[in-house]
């Protein structure tokens, strides 16, 4: 793209046309201006251009609507798109890149600069036509029509072509954590184009290669995974790094629509020296399933994980779980989940008045397994919501039978996105309450922000349903997340429960004090209930009494307790005769 054969470039601008339009003359290419936003797309469509540039500054929210309509007609084209900004805005950089940005450049900028940036913009465009001169077959399989990926079949042929060569070769494999969720909220359409969007976002991370000689391939394999293939000398070294990158992709929320949709990511890392057995294909095969192994070792961690794959340690890891997910189908149905009550107790005068229920497995073979081994089991097969109506139609069930210290004992349950957003959800509970003979008034659900933060107003709306039936709502886990006190106002909700990272801010530096103390005090203005949660200690306890909080909850009042040990509990009224 040189001055000597001048290519014409679509301005999008409402505010600095024309001077946008003179640094584009000044790089030797004709500029066509179009000052209306709302007709850029079909300017665009009209105008035989391979490169616009979206003017957004002093109209951010306009620009990045055009640059978002104008995104998939310029990866169409296989074109470049150059978006300028006025300030150095991080989220509003990534939601540019987001809609399909080749580049973002911020206000002030030189002319020298500028020419660099659409030169190249145009060579971005250059190399898309020549990857395009001999397109594959329309029915060849190697590419991923939702994204224009690579297909997890070119990606294996890819690597059976390094292998063939004697390259050194890698590959990682990227799982997207809560589609699930998102698809069953949502819907597919704004799924897919979630998957779309992360493509476009990994895209320019996957292509900064550092080597000469280093190659590298991206491409989708299934519905939430996505993985790079990486070859060359001094490849094996940078696995690590390349997948910790990838993954920093998915710390800013994913822009779809007028939405902001928080994913996370994890990842899973293989590498062949050389030295596996086997022809190119069956090593590339082998090659994808041990990145994939990988990968299910870091499900079981935080967001963000990176696990390398291991031997016959991480086989035996995916033998374990696919013999677990298939045992959880016999432990729903024999009784194998066991439903445990840890008692809150009141800070005024130590009464017990209400307990949350949670769940482990008592597997025949590992003996009793923890909530969150029985969830992620639940969610990779596909169990979450039949798991998440067992635990509360049972516990619901239990409480209702409870008599005695036990029988006007409230009793929490959590609930999940994907329950919320399951539409027989409220009707099960509802079933479930009628056929024990539970008061609503003695249910409360237990609701997470990260549960709720896609989709405020629809979760809202699903609780504002149940507390009007009585049923109290609790916001669990406040302050681990997206901690808002104004978001506190749009919800139905009777009571915080502080998350116990907070519960150790109540005994930390002065700072911490305050802030928590402040959080506390705010709350119970707007007439919420402050539970602590995770109060482990004496120390914890008297900081969350002088804080203001009204409930404790953790192994300074009890652990989790069987129906039997829970009575005796009860029985003594009190949890500490300090306490009152």
């Amino acid at each position: 793209m040189g001055a000597m054969n001048a290519e014409p470039v679509l301005i999008v601008s409402p505010r600095y046309a024309d001077d946008v339009a003179a640094l584009v003359a000044s790089a030797g290419q004709a500029p066509r201006v179009e000052r209306r936003p709302e007709l850029a797309a079909g300017r665009f469509a009209a105008e035989p251009v391979r490169v616009v540039v979206v003017d957004a500054r002093g109209a951010l929210a306009a620009g990045l609507a055009v640059a978002q309509a104008l995104g998939p007609a310029v990866e169409g084209r296989r074109g470049a798109m150059l978006v300028l900004l006025s300030r150095n805005d991080a989220d509003a950089a990534g939601a540019a890149r987001d809609a399909g940005a080749t580049s973002v450049m911020v206000s002030p900028f030189g002319s020298d600069s500028f020419s660099t940036a659409l030169h190249l913009a145009g060579r971005h465009a250059d190399r898309l036509a020549a990857a395009a001169a001999a397109p594959l077959p329309p029915d060849s399989g190697e590419v991923d029509r939702l994204t224009g990926l690579a297909s997890a079949e070119r990606l294996q042929n890819w690597l059976a072509e390094q292998r063939a060569a004697e390259i050194p070769c890698g590959v990682i494999v990227i799982g997207v954590g809560r589609f699930a969720q998102i698809n069953t909220i949502y819907g597919r359409d704004v799924a897919d184009r979630l998957l779309a969007v992360i493509a476009r976002r990994l895209g320019p991370i996957a292509d900064a290669r550092t080597a000469v000689g280093e190659l590298r391939l991206l491409s989708r394999l299934t519905a939430a995974e996505y993985a790079i293939g990486i070859s060359g000398a001094g490849a094996a070294e940078k696995l690590e790094r390349l997948a910790r990158q990838m993954l920093r992709g998915f710390e800013r929320p994913f822009a779809i629509d007028d939405r902001l949709i928080h994913v996370s990511g994890r990842a899973g890392i293989a590498w062949d020296d050389g030295s596996m057995d086997g022809d190119p294909a069956s090593v590339a095969t082998a090659l994808l399933r041990e990145a994939s192994i990988a990968l299910s070792d870091a499900r079981g961690r935080e967001p963000g994980a990176v696990a390398r794959f291991h031997q016959e340690s991480d086989r035996e890891a995916l033998a374990r779980r696919a013999d677990l997910e298939s045992d959880l189908f016999g432990a729903l149905k024999d009784g194998g989940i066991t439903i445990l009550f840890q008692p809150q107790a009141s800070l005024s005068d130590g009464v017990v008045g209400g307990v949350e229920a949670l769940s482990r497995w008592d597997h025949p073979l590992h003996g009793r397994l923890s909530a969150v081994t029985l969830l992620e089991t639940a969610a990779s097969a596909e169990l979450a919501l039949a798991v998440g109506r067992h635990i509360r139609s049972r516990a619901i069930a239990t409480a209702a039978a409870w008599t005695g210290a036990l029988a006007n004992l409230k009793i929490s349950l959590n609930v999940t996105a994907a329950d919320l957003a399951d539409p027989e959800f409220i009707d099960s509970l509802a079933k479930d309450l009628a056929s024990s003979g539970l008061s609503p008034r003695r249910l409360v659900i237990e609701v997470t922000e990260e549960a709720i933060i896609n989709d405020l107003d629809a979760a809202a709306a699903t609780l504002s349903l149940l507390r009007r039936d009585g049923v109290g709502i609790a916001l669990d886990d406040f302050g681990a997340g997206y901690s808002s006190l104004a978001r506190l106002a749009r919800l139905p909700v009777d009571t915080i429960k502080l998350d116990r990272s907070f519960a150790q801010g109540l005994t930390g530096s002065e700072r911490e004090r305050i802030v928590v103390e402040g959080m506390i005090a705010t709350a119970r203005r707007l007439g919420l209930t402050v539970v602590a949660e995770g109060i482990e200690d004496d120390v914890q306890l008297a900081a969350a009494r002088a804080a203001g909080c009204q409930w404790v909850q953790g192994y300074c009042v009890a652990p989790p307790l069987d129906q039997t040990a829970l009575t005796a509990f009860c029985n003594r009224r009190k949890f500490k005769s300090s306490v009152a």
